[in-house]
């Protein structure tokens, strides 16, 4: 069975932020699909052609890109960028969970029976699941904090959560 979830534009954000980021992420999925918009957020300002960024990023083996014929009739997805259009509309008809960490779209997402999840909230599913330690679950919790992708009230949530 290939484990398999959509992500918007923040989560491999935190992902590229995090130190080896996009590996600890493959002890819980085989296949990260996004859209082409959110592709085109990620590499906009620094590859010419898009797809270098997954080389560059060394997941080209990981991301799966997918073209979205029609967005989902999801209430109030017209608020959203087309990133997160297209990702929650993917999650919607490929029925897979839905890495995202904005706040609105999480709320629209979540409304519309979506399983989402954050970066964060997937390094305690790995804890929890035994797939690393509590020691590199604080760090790369307190790395998400030092870059700005959590804040303070969040952290100190999460490491509460651990003890």
């Amino acid at each position: 069975m290939v484990r398999e979830i959509v992500s918007n534009t923040g989560p491999m954000i935190s992902l590229e932020r995090l130190t080896h980021g996009f590996e600890f992420i493959r002890k819980l999925y085989d296949r990260i699909i996004i859209p082409e918009a959110v592709l085109r957020e990620l590499a906009e300002n620094n590859f010419t052609v898009h797809a270098d960024y997954l080389k560059y990023r060394g997941i080209d083996d990981l991301v799966e890109v997918k073209h979205v014929l029609q967005l989902s009739a999801i209430p109030n997805l017209n608020r959203l960028d087309e990133g997160e259009k297209q990702a929650i509309s993917l999650a919607d008809q490929l029925s897979l969970p839905l890495l995202i960490e904005e706040t609105m779209g999480r709320q629209i997402a979540s409304a519309a029976g979506l399983h989402i999840s954050g970066i964060a909230g997937q390094i305690l599913k790995a804890f929890n699941d035994g797939l690393i330690p509590k020691a590199e679950t604080e760090q790369k919790l307190r790395e998400l904090y030092n870059t700005g992708r959590i804040n303070r009230k969040i952290l100190n949530s999460l490491l509460t959560t651990l003890k």
